[in-house]
């Protein structure tokens, strides 16, 4: 089977499309890769995107923002994605912590697997950590206060809390990820730790949380709706599949996202897992220095897009 090498995204619901936009380009000084919209609804939510300079697949984080579509606040728990790290340099700690307690962001820091993990939430509760570790990407700093020394460079893990531990363990076997670490925290629970084979230059692991008292997730605003895991292109993303069929896992068809084409399980612990392609990319609409400008639409949606653009909410971009 194909190396499944790393990370490739992760998506989830927040709220007011603003205060996204806001925090994680003026706090955290991430990259807004691109503004488009949710294929199935497009004129009433957006699909935003932040990363760093040319959205390598790894540093991505995307929104769904509900405000025009009834959704209620959601509950982090089991059977979820409970939280995302975005990869620090060592040594950036007392750098994003006093920049936390300067803009009011509420943090807790934890040590473990010999690296440090500052926890936070974004505007709506998306409960995402800030962890030291090596990344080979580059931070971006265009626009932003952040120093380059401090940069987020991609994405650091996932952690999964999972319903079902040894099947979400099976899984992540199953794609050639390979049993790297335990931690046990007093309140936390336990973790083990997942590695992605090869050298992908970042968003390489994923913790499994093993909280078997701890009350079961409710999809909304302020949780996770997948993580996607990386695959080169669509014969490897097919290779990857039968070969999840082979062990009894059911998979979906294949989705065009676009910029990149998706398949997608839910494994046992209730996580939703896609498999998406590397390409085609971010630069199938726009130039590398004008991502994010403009609200891009693909021309196979066969919209209005200056009609959409009067339906969404505002987003005023810096």
């Amino acid at each position: 089977m194909p190396d499944v090498p790393g990370l490739h995204h992760v998506t989830a619901f927040c709220d007011d499309p603003q205060d996204n936009y806001d925090f994680f380009t003026n706090v955290l000084g991430m990259r807004f890769v691109k503004e488009t919209v949710r294929f199935d609804v497009p004129e009433k939510i957006y699909h935003l995107y932040y990363g760093d300079e040319v959205g390598t697949p790894g540093t991505i984080i995307t929104f769904f923002p509900m405000t025009n579509m009834p959704m209620e606040e959601g509950l982090v728990g089991k059977g979820q994605t409970s939280s995302v790290g975005l990869t620090i340099p060592e040594g950036s700690v007392e750098f994003w912590t006093d920049r936390f307690d300067d803009h009011d962001v509420e943090y807790t820091v934890e040590e473990r697997f010999d690296e440090t993990a500052i926890a936070f939430e974004g505007p709506d509760g998306v409960p995402f950590e800030l962890v030291t570790g090596e990344s080979d990407i580059e931070a971006y700093t265009d626009g932003s206060d952040v120093p380059e020394e401090h940069g987020i460079r991609g994405m650091y893990n996932a952690t999964v809390h999972s319903k079902d531990p040894a099947g979400t363990m099976d899984v992540l076997e199953t794609l050639g990820w390979d049993r790297v670490g335990e931690a046990t925290h007093p309140q936390a629970g336990d973790r083990v730790r997942y590695e992605a084979p090869g050298d992908a230059p970042c968003a390489r692991k994923v913790d499994v949380l093993i909280r078997p008292n701890a009350p079961n997730g409710a999809l909304g605003i302020g949780t996770f709706l997948h993580i996607a895991f990386r695959v080169a292109n669509g014969w490897e993303q097919d290779q990857i599949s039968d070969e999840l069929r082979a062990n009894g896992y059911y998979t979906t068809s294949t989705k065009d996202r676009d910029y990149f084409h998706s398949r997608y399980i839910t494994e046992p612990g209730g996580s939703v897992f896609e498999f998406a392609t590397d390409g085609p990319g971010f630069g199938i609409d726009q130039d590398v220095d004008e991502y994010g400008e403009e609200l891009k639409v693909p021309d196979w949606l066969d919209v209005d897009v200056e009609r959409i653009k009067e339906m969404l909410p505002p987003l005023e971009k810096n």
